[in-house]
């Protein structure tokens, strides 16, 4: 199935803005901007055509589009244009607070393809005009800037048309996260860092990530080691002749917990020798396979100083984890929780996904009630993003339970309420079912600085190793460089140093900026 934007007003670039949100709604289409050879222009099974125009700044001001073609069968479009928002309407929008950074012609042309395309498929995406991946960036931009919550709120729902359950979870959230916001703002030095273990027990079929296997040995991971170790001695020289203090470290991958105890405490010892770091600071490992988990290794893990620990069962239905390629089971996740908890001084994540092969709304809810009886004290809840590079894409998996899970999520809420959990952060994905996103959920007083300082993008995150990222922010206006290590693991211990060259110049160039807050 494919379908085409197309234009007599807007140019190519222009149209480009409208190819994620034409996406949300057809989700399994090929969509393209119309090609000027004509050759993708013919409307017909299979093949719909999108037309719009928008006259702005020229009056008078309207937006006009059709749909026509697509389904064998089925009329979904007329293909007769007609004005979707008039003069009148654009000008209430436009009377509202704009947090956006795009020009006026390409947010026009979304608020027109959202009217245009909830006309033909009787639908209205419940995040609206917004693709992004950080939703709750427009409301911190719109609160920093003086608007009031009503303003806020109108902002939300009359110029990016979010619903109004979702505007209000925006606001809940953005009002948890800025104590942490505003005191990393207050302290610009303080950075939060990362590092990467990019292997894995077994690929699991939704992963994109480029995770390798140990099956055929633990060579590659030792190699691996060997190089991490020299990015960890090199950057936290830089650290500290720089006066950079991480107040946060993240452990993740891949599964890190695949080590063996004598690895992890020989890596973990690296890093506190030299990244500087808080003493009391946050410190998360991934142990997202129960499976890599022994008492041994958890005791090693709390003795080493971790003081946030993620244990991922995503579903509590055995053929689930044997489906998606888990070798461990629903008992092993159990297991895995009850020694760690034993273990006192750390606060447990887990991680759930909604929309995985084969489940339903009753398997997800009878996985919510096996989570609620183990209590953890953050419950993060993902819905099902099929990325290209995963073995669900690569077999044609559509997984296409958008409907019933927006139409869920109101249950789902309220079940993670009802553990004395509230919402701290969220993104979004592209692909992700329903066009919903992922929430992590903490009890009061125990969310995750990492995640709440990497996913508002307002400190700086110095990544280590294979796939890491690294973030150099400006605190003055929250603009930031990214750098970003190669996914394979091989090419990365040649490249590493290229990446952390970078880094050094951007830090630098900043330093000047801010003196003498450096």
């Amino acid at each position: 199935m494919k379908i085409v934007l197309r234009s007599h007003t807007l140019s190519r670039s222009e149209l480009e803005a409208g190819l994620s949100l034409s996406r949300a709604f057809f989700p399994e289409a090929q969509i393209e901007v119309e090609d000027l050879s004509g050759e993708n222009n013919a409307a017909g099974c299979g093949v719909g055509i999108i037309h719009i125009d928008i006259h702005y700044p020229d009056t008078p001001w309207q937006i006009e589009g059709s749909f026509r073609g697509l389904s064998c069968g089925t009329k979904l479009g007329s293909g007769k244009s007609s004005v979707i928002l008039n003069e009148e309407q654009i000008k209430f929008i436009l009377s509202h607070p704009y947090a956006g950074k795009e020009d006026k012609r390409k947010f026009l042309l979304k608020r027109g393809l959202l009217s245009l395309l909830a006309q033909v498929t009787g639908h209205t995406p419940p995040w609206g005009i917004l693709t992004g991946i950080r939703p709750s960036k427009i409301l911190h931009r719109l609160k920093e800037a003086g608007y009031s919550s009503e303003e806020r709120a109108a902002s939300l729902g009359e110029v990016y048309a979010i619903r109004e359950d979702k505007s209000q979870l925006l606001q809940e959230v953005v009002d948890i996260q800025q104590p942490f916001l505003e005191d990393m703002k207050s302290h610009p030095q303080d950075v939060a860092v990362y590092i990467g273990i990019p292997f894995c027990p077994t690929r699991c079929s939704y992963c994109s990530f480029p995770a390798y296997s140990l099956k055929q040995g633990r060579e590659p991971l030792e190699h691996y080691l060997q190089g991490l170790g020299e990015e960890i001695r090199t950057a936290g020289a830089w650290m500290k002749a720089g006066g950079l203090t991480a107040d946060s470290l993240y452990l993740g991958g891949g599964t890190p917990t695949i080590l063996t105890i004598r690895e992890m405490e020989g890596l973990i010892a690296l890093m506190m020798t030299h990244i500087p770091h808080r003493e009391a600071g946050e410190f998360t490992v991934e142990a997202g396979r129960p499976d890599t988990l022994s008492e041994g290794k958890l005791l090693a893990l709390r003795a080493s100083g971790v003081n946030r620990l993620s244990v991922n069962p995503q579903t509590m239905h055995n053929r689930t984890l044997q489906r998606i390629g888990r070798a461990h089971t629903v008992e092993d996740i159990i297991k895995a929780y009850e020694l760690a908890r034993e273990i006192p001084g750390w606060v447990i994540n887990m991680d759930l996904i909604m929309g995985l092969p084969g489940e339903g709304a009753k398997d997800i809810q009878e996985t919510l009630e096996r989570i609620r009886a183990l209590e953890p004290d953050n419950l993060t809840v993902h819905a099902l993003a099929i990325k290209r590079g995963s073995k669900e894409h690569e077999q044609g998996s559509t997984q296409n339970l958008g409907r019933e899970l927006e139409g869920m999520q109101e249950d789902i809420m309220a079940a993670v309420r009802s553990m004395g959990m509230e919402p701290y952060y969220l993104y979004r994905q592209k692909h992700i079912a329903g066009n919903l996103e992922n929430i992590g959920f903490a009890k009061p007083g125990l969310a995750c600085r990492y995640n709440i300082g990497i996913m508002e993008e307002r400190q700086t995150v110095i990544g280590l190793g294979a796939g890491a990222s690294s973030k150099i922010v400006d605190p003055r206006d929250f603009s930031l460089v990214s750098f970003h290590h190669p996914a394979n693991w091989q090419v990365y211990l040649k490249r590493w140093r290229e990446t952390q060259r970078k880094r050094e110049e951007a830090e630098k160039s900043l330093a000047k900026h801010l003196h003498p807050l450096y």
